[in-house]
């Protein structure tokens, strides 16, 4: 059956990755994207045909290119619920994902990750959507000890936290209430190509080696996180478009805590058969808002979902860097 796809965010790390694997799916006849561009200078879709760009949303019309690029933002309501008409499947990447950009602008991510979202939600709702996939995260589990279940308490100690935690009892409501199928997909700390405009720990390294920049570590360097490839994000993405459930929350990590000294030894090694050497390394306080340590326990999801992470980070980070250094 030919599904009508709408992505949020779709210019951005994880949904440009998304788009290039759906491209392939024949089995999906539209992706339209909605993307405000303040991540990214250009859309990176050069390798893509079938592919048109509207530069305003006031210009959009139906047609017959298979994928649609609108300049919208996700605080617009109106337009929401205009163009979520006819779609199959909503998969909602859109967000502030900054947490030290929450704890400093909070009003800020809260009007993009809560307002934002409950646009689309509502507009899903009202479109009669089979499918709406939300992308959140593990920090609506707080400092809690790792790896993080799915029945473990929600206590999230950043506004970046509290916004993901808002919008997943608003897909759970949305289900009992009005039957639409919700998924929510906690993803532990993405990376992998097209990262370059993230701020997260691998990407940030990597950028700053490159250009011969000092690593700022928040700590000592033993805080752990579980690091996922964007690969095994996109694979459990397309999954989930299949749910039949009326709403369903699925741990989308490796399960494996990794410290940033870990890291930060990977990517000597790594880099080193680059013939490139690492930069000063410089210590500071740990960050508001931050989690000492932090990893999904997945193997509920690997069982309902029938996923499983496949890249190790040695690979995954090998490749990454490849990119990075390939890429003008």
């Amino acid at each position: 059956m030919d599904m009508r796809i709408l992505i949020t965010g779709g210019l951005g790390f994880i949904g440009t990755n998304l788009v290039k694997f759906l491209y392939e799916k024949k089995t999906i006849s539209k992706i339209i994207i909605i993307d405000n561009y303040s991540k990214i200078k250009k859309p990176q879709f050069d390798d893509l045909d079938n592919i048109k760009y509207f530069s305003n949303k006031t210009l959009y019309k139906e047609n017959k290119k298979r994928i649609n690029v609108i300049k919208a933002n996700i605080k617009d309501y109106k337009f929401a619920e205009k163009i979520c008409n006819g779609i199959d499947c909503v998969i909602h990447l859109a967000a502030e994902s900054g947490v030290d950009i929450s704890v400093n602008q909070p009003k800020f991510a809260f009007d993009i990750n809560v307002n934002g979202t409950f646009n689309y939600l509502e507009a899903s709702r009202i479109n009669n959507v089979k499918n709406f996939i939300f992308a959140s995260s593990g920090s609506v589990f707080g400092s809690a000890k790792p790896p993080m279940k799915e029945t473990f308490a929600k206590d999230p100690i950043s506004p970046y936290g509290s916004s993901k935690l808002s919008i997943e009892s608003f897909c759970s409501s949305y289900s009992f209430v009005y039957r639409i199928n919700t998924t929510i997909l906690r993803f532990s700390n993405a990376y992998g190509n097209y990262s370059h405009h993230k701020n997260s720990v691998i990407s940030k390294y990597i950028k700053n080696i490159i250009e011969k920049k000092p690593l700022f570590i928040f700590g000592d360097g033993k805080q752990t996180r579980d690091y996922i490839h964007v690969d095994d994000i996109v694979s459990a993405i397309y999954k989930s478009m299949k749910n039949k459930n009326k709403c369903v929350a699925h741990h989308i990590g490796t399960g494996v805590e990794t410290t940033i000294n870990q890291i930060i030894g990977l990517m000597t090694s790594i880099f080193k058969s680059h013939r490139l050497e690492m930069p000063k390394i410089i210590y500071k306080n740990i960050r508001t808002g931050d989690m000492k340590n932090s990893s999904l326990y997945v193997k509920n999801t690997q069982n309902q979902l029938d996923w499983k992470a496949r890249t190790t980070l040695e690979k995954g980070i090998r490749n990454t860097i490849s990119w990075y250094l390939n890429t003008k």
